[in-house]
């Protein structure tokens, strides 16, 4: 399982889990459980980000919400 996607949304995703080394597991459980395979979280000064699981390589991927 790889972290990939967008630069700035990693660095928010790194210091959250500095912060709760639970909350990197919270957001695969989430993502794991959703329909759409993500989950969502945002940044300290409210930039909202998904993480998406790619289901056939493992990959958490990160990118800006829409």
């Amino acid at each position: 399982m790889k972290l990939i996607g967008d630069p700035e949304g990693l660095a928010v995703l790194k210091a959250l889990h500095e912060q709760d080394k639970e909350y990197l597991k919270f957001l695969v459980g989430e993502a794991k459980s959703s329909a759409d395979l993500k989950a969502m979280f945002k940044s300290k000064e409210g930039k909202r980000f998904s993480l998406r699981l790619d289901l056939a390589t493992g990959d958490l991927d990160v990118q800006p919400a829409s």
